[in-house]
């Protein structure tokens, strides 16, 4: 029986990849390597610190060359000697206190970019009111102090960001996967595949499933001590033999005794170091936040502060609005240049007027470079099978109609530039959904009201997981992922992704 080292399985292949666990049956697992060791939690945390411990340290030193040069501090005036034995351990301990190491690679990268944001600024103020105990007759350069802070604020997500590329590089390769167990319904497990899919996270490895209507009929509610017991050696069978690092249970709240069944394997998860997720559409809800009340033993649910939603919006308009100012004074001094190119190819016209739907469902347009032949709507007419292949994606990926150098403008995105006029009188916003025609409407179905109330993007959450290389499903799912978690953390995790993408000119054309 063959084992899924592929991380995402499709909707509708889960039965053909994943192996069904049985107590009788000869279940071959998953071969053991080097990277193994990398899968697990208190190595992460350790790489996480160690990454943390070089970010700091690097900042410092370059905050300190960096005031001697420039504003000609010596660096005996900046701070005490040795102090990198106190600075070091102490901001350590600060970051770990405001819980950045609590599986960190289990948070999406927003969440991480908030917490990380918070955890430094509370270690550098501690630092501050450290310095004025312990060191209150040596001198600190407070200009050191805030050059090392803004510093620290950009490289230690960079470097914890590159340290994440590492892991999603190994799982691509099938490599430092936590190996994991379903215990549900095979329905379940579609939906929580298609999450991870869209995020494009593969950081499990299903290698065994116990289906909830198996656990139903097989293993009845336990009216007895040892109906219980035998059900839940299965699981620990399974567990075993197919060296589980974490189970995976969704069992529906229909199922008779299936809380009892959850409740033991979360007493019995203890004793075999496993971890244990519960899967469940109520946990999963963007509109509340939730926290485990101790006197209760349950989950308190409660809404976002509204002064937290009004700041962040308000953060996004400056961002649309400063994006928009320095956005449209690069198209202007890239103007002559890009005109003279398209002018030199064929003579037609710079800018191309790209039709959009607007919030009541009507047309509108915002400006872009010409990249396509002027007779481009022609040749679409001309050719029935071209115009059936854009029909299913609204885009072709050896489009015919795309000129030299609109080819050039494309891969880097250039062509976009004369967008940030539109970004500017705020028709249009830098992160949001991305536009669609009024072909694509239908294919949005019940959810078009739901992408059509907020404002679409220049670039958004799917352009920075695939670019072009998604499908048109996958694109839909995306942009409601982008509105179900929006926050201004998310749109800063994509501004910078994008950025990213356009370098390299990852799934362009």
């Amino acid at each position: 029986m063959s084992i899924n080292t592929s991380g995402i399985i499709e909707q509708h292949k889960i039965e053909d990849h994943i192996p069904t666990f049985a107590p009788d049956q000869e279940v071959r697992s998953p071969r053991e390597n080097s990277f193994d060791l990398l899968s697990r939690s208190g190595v992460k945390r350790l790489l996480f610190l160690a990454c943390d411990a070089a970010a700091i340290a690097l900042t410092y030193e370059v905050s300190r060359i960096a005031m001697q040069r420039l504003l000609g501090i010596p660096r005996a005036n900046q701070s005490p000697p040795g102090y990198q034995w106190f600075y070091l351990p102490f901001l350590l301990a600060i970051l770990y206190l405001a819980e950045g190491y609590q599986s960190p690679d289990l948070r999406r990268p927003e969440k991480e970019l908030a917490i990380i944001f918070r955890a430094v600024s509370l270690s550098f103020l501690a630092l501050v009111c450290a310095n004025f105990i312990f060191f209150k007759d040596l001198g600190f350069s407070r200009y050191l102090f805030v050059c090392w802070y803004g510093l620290a604020l950009l490289i230690i997500p960079l470097f914890r960001q590159g340290l994440k590329g590492v892991y999603e590089a190994l799982w691509r390769r099938g490599l430092a996967q936590q190996r994991a167990l379903w215990v549900g319904s095979t329905e379940k497990l579609a939906e929580f595949q298609n999450l991870l899919s869209v995020q494009r996270y593969r950081g499990y490895l299903m290698v065994g499933v116990i289906p909830g209507s198996e656990v139903s009929e097989k293993y009845p509610p336990a009216t007895s001590t040892r109906t219980r017991f035998d059900a839940l050696a299965c699981w620990e069978e399974a567990v075993e033999r197919l060296h589980v690092q974490l189970v995976v249970v969704s069992l529906p709240s229909t199922t008779p005794g299936s809380h009892e069944w959850v409740r033991e394997i979360l007493q019995r998860s203890k004793g075999l170091g496993v971890d244990v997720e519960v899967y469940s559409d109520l946990f999963a809800t963007s509109e509340f936040n939730y926290e485990l009340d101790d006197f209760s033993g349950f989950f308190r649910f409660y809404a976002a502060p509204v002064w937290s939603l009004q700041f962040q919006r308000a953060a996004k308009f400056c961002i649309d609005l400063l994006s928009g100012l320095v956005g449209s004074i690069l198209t202007v001094l890239v103007l002559p240049v890009v005109a003279l190119l398209i002018k030199l190819e064929d003579g037609g016209p710079i800018f191309y007027h790209s039709a959009y739907v607007g919030p009541d469902g009507n047309d509108r347009y915002y400006l872009k470079f010409r990249s396509m032949r002027v007779d481009a709507d022609r040749i679409l007419e001309r050719d029935p099978e071209l115009r059936k292949q854009f029909e299913a994606r609204c885009k072709l990926k050896r489009d015919p109609r795309v000129t030299w150098i609109g080819r050039f403008l494309r891969k880097y995105s250039v062509d976009e530039f004369p967008s940030f006029f539109s970004i500017l009188l705020g028709k249009i916003s830098l992160v949001g959904p991305r536009t669609i025609m009024q072909i694509q409407k239908e294919k949005y179905g019940s959810t078009l009201s739901k992408l059509l109330s907020v404002k679409p993007g220049l670039t958004g959450f799917w352009q920075v997981m695939g670019r072009q290389l998604t499908t048109h499903e996958e694109r839909v799912q995306m942009d409601m992922f982008y509105i179900d978690h929006w926050s201004i953390w998310l749109d800063l995790w994509i501004i910078f992704k994008t950025f990213w993408k356009v370098l390299r000119a990852e799934g362009a054309y």
